[in-house]
């Protein structure tokens, strides 16, 4: 196989949306009574699915039947609160054109539900760019585990080497290098100096062009 792919992680990359669903977390702390603090979010909740979330802020083992109720309830809030701000992160429609002109497989690998993947997805109107999108319900492991960037290289028909994963949270980065991809970090939730382990570093999407993408795919 000679393709080459990108792969999108979802919140935090395709759009800027960290505070909203920090925002919502909060609201849902609230409600349980549980304390929940920026800083705990961003280096021990970003990037994990909702089991392992949940378990972590109730400190207890959760059922399946807890899990799809708690997680329906939080993302609820997190859609409600983004509605009226969704957008795409900046330069990402130009990068997804651009891309598919120069032959790029595109898709998205997400753990995020079906229903936040519609909500975004949809709502943005760019369902018809992506050749695979994987949600939190095609997947049995959390990031780090590379499952999700597997899986989506898999669909793509494009060997794990010759993509590039984007990601904002720290355990997605490892998640697309256990992969055996490069992996471009997108400084939403954290900052430049935080993200580390990633083959290149962006602000915006504008940071990048096919050419550059073509180089790092060539990258040894």
């Amino acid at each position: 196989m000679n393709n080459k792919a990108l792969l999108f992680d979802m919140d935090g990359v395709i759009v800027d949306n960290h505070k909203y669903h920090f925002k919502a977390w909060q609201v849902f702390a609230e409600k349980y009574g549980f304390e929940l603090t920026e800083a705990f979010y961003k280096q021990q909740m970003n990037g994990r699915r909702m089991k392992n979330c949940l378990e972590l802020v109730f400190n207890r083992s959760m059922t399946d039947e807890e899990v799809v109720s708690y997680d329906h309830e939080k993302e609820e809030i997190y859609r409600e609160l983004y509605r009226p701000e969704l957008k795409a992160h900046e330069g990402l429609i130009e990068l997804l054109k651009d891309a598919r002109e120069e032959g790029f497989k595109l898709a998205v690998a997400t753990s995020a539900p079906t229903e936040n993947v519609i909500f975004t997805i949809d709502g943005l109107g760019i369902r018809h760019f992506f050749d695979s999108i994987v949600d939190s319900t095609q997947v049995t492991q959390g990031k780090p585990h590379p499952e999700v960037y597997l899986k989506s290289a898999e669909n793509v028909e494009t060997e794990p080497s010759r993509c590039i994963v984007f990601e904002d949270a720290l355990r997605g980065v490892e998640a697309g290098k256990n992969a055996g991809c490069k992996v471009v970090g997108v400084a939403t939730t954290h900052n430049r100096s935080e993200i580390v382990g990633t083959d290149l570093v962006i602000d915006t999407f504008k940071d990048l062009n096919v050419d550059g993408l073509n180089e790092l795919i060539n990258k040894r």
